[in-house]
């Protein structure tokens, strides 16, 4: 399956999740002869880890699956860059027996899993050098790469805004985006909520901004919605009110729980009967956890109805790089290089959608285009 009153973190906190607003370092070590798994940067073995407590607690709890979704997997495999998704651009190798150099990219949470499959690949092909993967939400990513030179690659699941690429510029970095997959963000309900089948955009929005589920439809029944996003500064709200219109309404409605990573958001998610929430599609195969995903205008996500843009809300995929360190001798090209060269078979691996060929050949060109120039 896919692994697809306002509060802000201080709700982490209650939790005990105050170390996850702060950066996650994962530093991981290259050149030993067995090739080690990456390391999260909470420590799960401990069994008195709060965090390990937590993934155990849920990963206990009965899953609900949307039948609507069980076709995705497979279509996902189906569409394997190995069969359909053979890309007619080649970009040329690298040497990564040549580079040891320490390198550090900042991330979105969607896609800590896929830079830590990269890395092992890095491995795999020579990479010998110390690789930090540092974990936070989009906008906080950005800020971080756009503020610290020493940051080589930057993953995050929305594009950079004009401001901040403006911003970014006026502190000497040169950012080249690139798109690399994408995900669907999917509406999912507790599933003792028996009553919602299926929404229509503007039913969404509705749900979204009412007080109790029966203003939405008077069929539903009077009791409070219980909303629960990653938020408020977030690219789940940024596609949110760009979908819907919604702006301030969104963020001002009662009843919204806005949390800083997706395992609180879970927890709480399973334990109140009429709440939803928006998880991404790669948290859905992630975690087994207790919910009904919900169509869309009577679309559920696969790989078909994101591709057509038929299912309305998706999220793209974006790898950002400074141009300024794009040059042949240095370590950042080599292993942007390589990351474009392998990233559809490691979206495959983990619950991600890669591009389609089009859409690939179109990325491979504007690296060869950016990359010549240097």
């Amino acid at each position: 399956m896919l692994r697809n009153s306002i509060m802000t973190s201080d709700i982490v906190a209650k939790q005990g999740w105050q170390y996850l607003g702060q950066l996650i370092g994962i530093t991981l070590l290259a050149g030993c002869a067995q090739i080690a798994s990456p390391v999260a940067s909470q420590p799960e073995e401990n069994p008195n880890n709060p965090y390990n407590q937590f993934r155990q607690a849920v990963n206990q709890v009965e899953p609900l699956l949307d039948p609507g979704l069980e076709s995705l997997t497979a279509n996902l495999q189906e569409n394997s860059p190995t069969l359909e998704r053979q890309t007619t651009v080649v970009l040329p190798q690298v040497k990564l027996l040549d580079v040891n150099e320490n390198l550090t990219v900042t991330t979105a949470s969607t896609l800590q899993d896929f830079n830590e499959q990269m890395y092992q690949r890095l491995i795999q092909s020579g990479y010998s050098g110390v690789f930090d993967i540092n974990v936070t939400r989009a906008g906080a990513a950005i800020q971080q790469f756009c503020q610290d030179q020493s940051v080589n690659l930057l993953s995050v699941n929305r594009a950079m805004t004009p401001a901040e690429i403006q911003g970014c510029q006026g502190k000497g970095r040169q950012p080249l985006g690139l798109a690399i997959g994408k995900d669907p963000l999917l509406l999912v309900v507790n599933k003792q909520n028996d009553f919602v089948k299926g929404v229509t955009l503007e039913k969404l929005k509705a749900i979204l901004t009412s007080r109790t589920w029966s203003q939405v439809d008077p069929s539903w029944p009077n009791v409070p919605i219980q909303r629960a996003m990653i938020g408020p500064n977030s690219s789940t709200v940024a596609l949110l009110s760009q979908k819907l219109s919604a702006g301030a309404a969104l963020l001002q409605a009662p009843g919204t729980t806005f949390y800083t990573y997706p395992e609180p958001l879970v927890q709480g998610l399973s334990t109140m009967p009429n709440a939803m929430a928006f998880i991404n599609a790669s948290i859905y195969e992630r975690f087994t956890q207790t919910f009904r995903v919900i169509p869309i205008n009577g679309i559920s996500a696969s790989v078909d109805t994101v591709e057509s843009n038929a299912y309305p809300l998706v999220q793209s995929l974006f790898l950002y790089v400074d141009q300024k360190q794009l040059a042949p001798d240095m370590p950042t090209k080599a292993v942007a290089n390589f990351y474009l060269t392998e990233m559809s078979e490691v979206m495959n691996e983990v619950g991600l959608l890669p591009l389609n060929q089009a859409q690939l050949d179109q990325t491979k060109n504007q690296w060869l285009k950016a990359t010549t120039n240097n």
